[in-house]
């Protein structure tokens, strides 16, 4: 029986994102395509209370909300062999928020016949997942998803291309992490590889090359000449045998990349909380000689010991939770890197 509907034009996993601003400043979507095993669904916005612009010196728009999009799978994870292609596309001061509604599994493979001659990993099919993004000036992203949950005997390949406007404005946000599998079924680090790259490439206008193109009275977008720059490019890579007695315990491992104006007050921080953590040889051994000032319980704490007290308990329950983080600023980006007993703990 011949189908009523057309043929699909667009590969299996392939899903297409072009966000815009339409006059006064509404987001909409003028491109949102998907297909199996891919699903994107639109949530509602984030209507902003306050605007914020970043420090250009062209004007530019403030978009009245940021958009909100899920990224989904069928079936909540992608099965053994799968590949998913998504390009996402931010205009100008377009702002964009990526979530998932829950950790992306990738199913082991299905039982192969026995083979002799090879080992199974060479005949274990591999699920991929790539994503392409270009943030436009003063455009920013937030992609925050669940953490990746590989089962056992699974091989999974991730690769995560950002391209930015870095000097025009543009600010990335991402947080890419992997747990140890199913540890309700007992699964510590049993999958066979998970191989993940984060690139982040600085895609600004030439400066001298503008100077020219207005000097000749040519348009920019003909004359003006964008030199991709290498801001980072990150890498994990996760193979057996015996990983789990190579991980200390640790059940999740994630990376934060942060870049640009909206995200600098959190990039910050990470960088100043890290500088503030305690460390082997930094103990002052004539504190026990200096007056220590008694509190009184009549008296307002101050601001500053107000933040020392959250510092403290903050550090408390990192240790329970068994997490390790570090923070660097790499290029005018700043990495995080984190480690933690359980998904819960790290969040």
């Amino acid at each position: 029986m011949l189908s009523p509907f057309p043929p699909s034009t667009s590969a299996p996993g392939t899903g297409i994102v072009k966000l815009a601003l339409r006059p006064p400043n509404q987001p909409v979507f003028e491109t949102l395509t998907f297909s199996y095993p891919l699903k994107l669904v639109v949530s509602a916005p984030h209507n902003l209370s306050h605007s914020f612009s970043s420090k250009s010196e062209a004007p530019t728009l403030t978009p009245s909300s940021v958009a909100l999009l899920f990224l989904l799978t069928y079936g909540g994870g992608l099965v053994s062999g799968d590949h998913i292609h998504l390009s996402i596309s931010l205009a100008p001061s377009a702002r964009l928020t990526i979530a998932t509604q829950g950790s992306t599994k990738i199913y082991k493979p299905p039982l192969l016949a026995p083979c002799t001659s090879t080992s199974s990993s060479s005949i274990t099919p591999i699920t991929r997942q790539d994503l392409n993004v270009k943030i436009a000036a003063n455009a920013a992203l937030w992609l925050g998803p669940d953490p990746c949950q590989p089962f056992a005997f699974s091989r999974y390949a991730q690769t995560q291309i950002f391209e930015v406007d870095v000097r025009g404005g543009g600010s990335l946000g991402l947080v890419d992490w992997v747990s140890e599998g199913r540890s309700a079924r007992g699964e510590k680090w049993e999958f066979e590889g998970w191989r993940g790259r984060n690139e982040v490439w600085d895609v600004s206008s030439s400066a001298s090359s503008l100077r020219r193109a207005q000097s000749s009275g040519i348009a920019g977008e003909e004359r003006t000449e964008k030199k991709n720059r290498l801001v980072l490019r990150d890498s994990l890579i996760l193979t057996s045998p015996h990983l789990a007695s190579r991980v200390d315990g640790l059940g999740i491992f994630g990376t934060v990349i942060l870049i640009g104006p909206l995200l600098s007050p959190l990039a910050n921080f990470f960088t100043e909380e890290f500088m503030l953590l305690p460390r082997i040889g930094a103990r002052d051994w004539n504190a026990h000689d200096k007056p220590q000032a008694t509190a009184s319980t009549d008296t307002v704490p101050t601001e500053a010991e107000r933040r020392e007290q959250w510092r403290k308990k903050r550090q408390e329950r990192e240790k329970k939770d068994g997490i390790l983080w570090t923070a660097a600023n790499v290029r005018g980006a700043v990495v995080v890197k984190f480690g933690a007993w359980e998904v819960e703990g790290a969040k």
